[in-house]
C-alpha cells in the first residue's frame, strides 16, 4: 500500500494554488491523479478553487520571491509534462522553507521544475522565430500552430509588442484556443473550428516564396536528418515551403 494522498482540481492556476492551500502540512505525500486514472481502491478528494485561498498563497509568493518566480511558476503549469502539478507544489513548498535559492538546489522537485521551465521557455522562445502569418479575407493576420505545450498566453505578448498596429489572430489548433489582437486589444477565445480564405495578396507571395524556395534549393544536397536537428518535424506542419 502506498502512503499517497491523490487529489484532483479544476485544472486552474487558482485551482492549484488552493491545493496547496490545502494540503500545505502534507504536500510531501499529495499526488495529483486526474478522473481517467486510479482505481477502486485509491482514495481521492477533489479540492474546489477558492478564490480567497489562491490569493493568499499568490500574495505570499509575491511579497516573498522575485517577481521572476512567478513567471516560472505559470510557465512550469503551460507544461504539457504529466507531474508538472506534483512538481509544482513540491517546488513552491519547498521555496516557502528555504526561499527562492531552492530552486537552484539539487533537490529533485527543484531540478525537475527547472527541466520543466526550460522545455516550456526554450519551445516559447523556438514559436517566436517561427510562426508564420498569413493574410485571409478581411485584412487578418493568421497564424496557426500546435506546440506541444500550452504557450500561447506566453507568445502573445511578443507579437503584440511587434505588431502594435496588426490585426491578428493566433490560434492553438491542438487545444482549441485563440488569441485575437483588433485594434489594441487582446481577448482569449475557445476555437471550435478555423474556417477562413486566404487573401488574393497572400496567394501571390505564398506561390512567390516556394518558387524561391525551390530555385534555391540544391536537391542532390538535400539531408533531412540534418534538416530535422536543425528544425524537428512537429515544426514544419505550417511552413509554406514544407
Amino acid at each position: 500500500m502506498n502512503s499517497y494522498r491523490y487529489f484532483d482540481y479544476d485544472r486552474s492556476f487558482e485551482g492549484l494554488m488552493t491545493v496547496i492551500f490545502e494540503l500545505y502540512e502534507d504536500i510531501e505525500r499529495a499526488k495529483f491523479m486526474p478522473d481517467d486514472q486510479g482505481s477502486l481502491f485509491d482514495t481521492k478528494v477533489f479540492i474546489a478553487t477558492d478564490m480567497a485561498e489562491a490569493t493568499r498563497v499568490l500574495k505570499a509568493l509575491e511579497d516573498k520571491f522575485p517577481k521572476r518566480f512567478m513567471r516560472e511558476m505559470v510557465a512550469v503549469f503551460l507544461s504539457c509534462d504529466n507531474n508538472k502539478e506534483d512538481i509544482l507544489i513540491r517546488a513552491i513548498k519547498g521555496v516557502f522553507e528555504h526561499g527562492y535559492g531552492y530552486i537552484f538546489s539539487s533537490e529533485k522537485a527543484a531540478s525537475e521544475f527547472r527541466r520543466i521551465r526550460r522545455n516550456v521557455l526554450s519551445e516559447n522562445h523556438n514559436y517566436k522565430g517561427l510562426l508564420r502569418f498569413k493574410e485571409v479575407e478581411g485584412g487578418v493576420m493568421l497564424a496557426e500552430f500546435e506546440p506541444k505545450n500550452d504557450i500561447l498566453t506566453l507568445i502573445v505578448p511578443h507579437f503584440v509588442k511587434r505588431l502594435p498596429t496588426i490585426n491578428f489572430v493566433i490560434a492553438d489548433v491542438k487545444r482549441g484556443t485563440a488569441a485575437m489582437h483588433m485594434n489594441g486589444k487582446v481577448e482569449f477565445l475557445e476555437l471550435k473550428s478555423l474556417d477562413y480564405t486566404i487573401s488574393e495578396k497572400e496567394k501571390f507571395f505564398e506561390e512567390a516564396w516556394k518558387d524561391f524556395y525551390k530555385t534555391i534549393a540544391i536537391d542532390e544536397r538535400r539531408n533531412e536528418n540534418l534538416m530535422i536537428s536543425n528544425m524537428p518535424k512537429r515544426y514544419w506542419r505550417y511552413l509554406i515551403e514544407k
